[in-house]
This record gives C-alpha cells, structure tokens and sequence, in this order.
C-alpha cells in the first residue's frame, strides 16, 4: 500500500497541526515497515528521527498553499499510484486520485454563534467552501475529539460512520526535568521573575486572553505573579496589546517571544500555572503538554477542553471574567490544590499516546485500502 501524507505544514508555524503531522510521521514510521510513505513538501524538513528507507520525501519548491493542493498534488496523484492520502490539515482538492482521509482539528469556520472570525477573510472563505466538499467526497474523515466530531455531525451533517475519532498524544519531552541547572538557566536566560502563569501560543481571539488580561488586572495586587508568554504575531492580536499598554501591565505581563521546544518544556515546568480558558479548541494539545510537566492548569468549561483535561484542571467558565481571576488565586495561594492538579495530571496524561494514534491511524488505512 502506498500512503502519500500532505506534510506541508512542517514547512510551516509550528502550530496543532505541525505538532500533530511530525508525531504521526515519527510513530507510523516505529511501526510500519511493510507500507511504502510519500512526505509531500514545500521545502526539505529534516526530521529528529532517521526515516526508514520506506518513508521517502517528495519535494515541490513552491510556496503557494493553493497551488501545492490544488494543482501540484492532484497532478502527481495521476502519475504516480498513491492508494491513500492523509491530510492532516483537513482541506485537499477532490480532483486527486485515491482514497482521501482528512483529520479535522477543529470546524470553528462553521460555529455561528462565535463572536470573531477567527482567520482573515480568505482562509476562511477557502474552509467555508472546502470543508462540506471534502468531507463528502473523503473515505473517512479524522476527529481528534469527542467535541469536534459532535459538531461534524450537527454543523456540517456528516454521518457517524463516515467519522472515526483518533485522539492525540504528548510527545516524551514533555516532563518533569530534573537538571536544576538547566531550569537555572532558563531563569537567567529570560530574565524571569518567580511566580509566575505562563501561555503559549497565539493571541487570537479563541485562545481569551484577553479576559486572562482582565482577570490579572483584577487580582495584580494580591498575588506577586507576572504573566509570561510566547509566539509572534497573531490574527487580531491589537486589542490584547493595547489592553497590556493601556493599564500599564508591561512590568506584569511579558512576551517572550520564540523559544525552542526544550525551553517550552523548561517553562512549563517553572510556572505555577498555565493560563489556558480557550473559547473554543477541536483538542488542545498544550493542556496535555503542562500536565505532563507537573504544571497545574486552568481551561474552560467549553468546547473539547473538559473532555482533554478530565477532572485534573481548574476549569472556569470563560467568559466570566471573576470566574478565571478566583481560580487564578487559588492556584497562587493554594498548595495543596496545585499538588493535586498535578499528581491528577500525570494520571490524565497516560490516557493520551502518539503511538496509539498511528496504531489506529494505520489500521484504518488498512481497513479502507481492503475494502477497495
């Protein structure tokens, strides 16, 4: 069987779906030396791991996202036999050749009663188009939670058996580190001021960080903490920069900017807490990521969010802004409660393995390739 898999967002912001494309490539190819892999790219991706002989890459230099999918990819399916096609950004052009397999993180382009786009205008006309067209022409269609197969179904009226959930995994970095050097280190290197809550990731409408904002504003006084977070420009970041400027927040609130996955791992082990009420995510990886750091976490009672952090979180509804600022106080004052977030942690994290998904990722490929 030969399975092509569009990893072209390695070539990419390292985002849900970078992290989700590399762990899946990384475990199918622990796993599978019978299958013959095509790694479709932009530009060269040097793995951390040795890719076997079996997993070749296929490399287009060509930067166009529309071009690749829709004119670059459909033509090679015609030349070349690729019995399966993965995309694990959920859009392809239904004019390629062979059973297609998207994985949905999320349909957040279809929920109404969101109040913010969440992309600019033509990202989101693209997925507002594709999305229904792909879903219906698609062998299977991938879900990476309960919540976002839930809303496949009411959204967009894709049948349950044309929906298989796959959930996802947190790579092995992600623990508790023992070098105190290391964690010294990083203090010195940022700078940091302990406590501290920390985010990562961008500022976007969905991921609420301006109610955090809000929330810390209310609180500032009683607690020493400061607030420190990562990533680069983001869509409708604005309003959230302002709100730090015009409540003279900068000494409090700190952006770190880039920082490689060792110093993230290292960042979600030094905070007291990881400030994470999202309005909406299709999984949300990062709880996953904190708690198995040891680092207790505050999310939402919304969206996939309860079902991924099960009962080891502090969850909050986020739209209430004194709702966040209590929890926030309570993890700051309260030791007890943040030794049981984080023992509850390393037990939810257990639940969730890379391997397990490439497992059943691979069997339905097999599943799909036998029926014909």
């Amino acid at each position: 069987m030969n399975i092509g898999i569009n990893a072209r967002v390695l070539n990419e912001r390292k985002g849900g779906p970078y992290r989700y494309t590399v762990n899946v490539i990384r475990e199918l190819s622990n796993i599978d030396t019978k299958n013959t892999y095509f790694i479709f790219l932009y530009d060269d991706y040097e793995f951390n791991f040795i890719l076997p002989s079996n997993f070749k890459k296929v490399i287009f230099k060509i930067k166009s996202k529309l071009v690749f999918d829709y004119i670059i990819l459909p033509l090679y399916s015609y030349f070349h036999l690729v019995d399966i096609w993965l995309f694990p950004k959920n859009t392809f052009s239904p004019f390629i050749r062979g059973k297609k397999v998207p994985v949905f993180h999320d349909i957040v382009y279809f929920e109404k009663e969101l109040t913010f786009r969440e992309f600019n205008y033509f990202d989101n006309l693209h997925h507002r188009i594709m999305i229904p067209i792909n879903a219906k022409c698609s062998a299977i269609n991938i879900s990476v939670s309960d919540f976002t197969a839930l809303r496949m179904k009411e959204l967009l009226n894709i049948p349950p058996h044309k929906i298989k959930v796959i959930k996802e995994g947190v790579e092995e970095n992600f623990k508790i580190i023992d070098n105190k050097d290391f964690l010294q280190f990083i203090v010195k290197k940022y700078n940091l001021k302990m406590p501290f809550f920390f985010y990562a990731g961008s500022l976007s409408p969905r991921k609420n960080m301006l109610n955090v904002l809000k929330a810390f504003n209310l609180i500032k006084d009683a607690i020493p903490h400061t607030i420190y977070y990562t990533g680069g420009y983001s869509w409708r970041d604005n309003e959230v920069l302002r709100y730090i400027t015009d409540n003279n927040l900068e000494k409090r609130v700190i952006k770190l900017g880039y920082v490689s996955d060792e110093e993230l791992v290292a960042l979600y082990n030094l905070a007291d807490c990881y400030l994470y009420p999202s309005i909406y995510e299709g999984f949300g990886l990062p709880i996953l990521e904190a708690q198995a750091c040891g680092c207790p976490v505050i999310t939402s009672t919304v969206s996939s969010c309860p079902e991924v952090a099960g009962d080891a979180a502090l969850l909050v509804n986020p739209y209430d802004v004194s709702q966040i600022a209590d929890a926030m106080l309570r993890i700051a004052k309260d030791k007890k409660l943040k030794k049981q977030l984080k023992e509850k942690g390393f037990n939810n994290v257990r639940k969730y393995s890379w391997l397990v998904c490439a497992r059943t990722m691979l069997q339905l490929c097999e599943d799909i390739h036998t029926k014909g």
